[in-house]
C-alpha cells in the first residue's frame, strides 16, 4: 500500500550536485550524478562519488539538471534545505543512492 502524500517522478537526467552545509566551517561538495526520482518532499538521487555527508545530516542541496527541461529556455536548478534519510546501495550493487527529504523547498528556477 502507497503511503506517500506526493507523487514521485521517475526519470534518469543527469545532474550537478551542489550541497552546502549550515556551518561555514565545512566545505560544500560539487559532484555530478543522476536524478531518480522526485516529489515535493524529496529527491533520490545517484551521485557520481561518495558524498561527505551521511544520514541524519541536514544540508542545502541545489541540484541543476544538465540540460534544458521542456517548457524552460535554459537548464532548471532545483533548491532547497533536507536532511539525509539515507543512503543506500543500489540493487546491481554498483553505486550508491541518496534519499533527501525537503525540509524547506523545493524551489524551482
Amino acid at each position: 500500500m502507497e503511503r506517500r502524500n506526493y507523487p514521485r517522478t521517475e526519470a534518469t537526467i543527469p545532474i550537478e550536485c551542489n550541497v552546502r552545509p549550515l556551518e561555514a566551517t565545512e566545505e560544500p561538495w560539487i559532484g555530478r550524478g543522476a536524478l531518480a526520482n522526485l516529489s515535493l518532499t524529496g529527491i533520490f538521487f545517484f551521485p557520481d562519488n561518495q558524498p561527505p555527508f551521511k544520514q541524519g545530516d541536514i544540508r542545502e542541496f541545489t541540484f541543476s539538471l544538465s540540460h534544458a527541461v521542456e517548457g524552460f529556455s535554459k537548464p532548471l536548478n532545483i533548491k532547497a534545505r533536507g536532511k539525509v534519510m539515507r543512503i543506500e546501495m543500489s540493487e546491481d550493487h554498483t553505486c550508491i543512492g541518496v534519499a533527501v527529504h525537503f525540509l524547506t523547498g523545493p524551489y524551482f528556477g
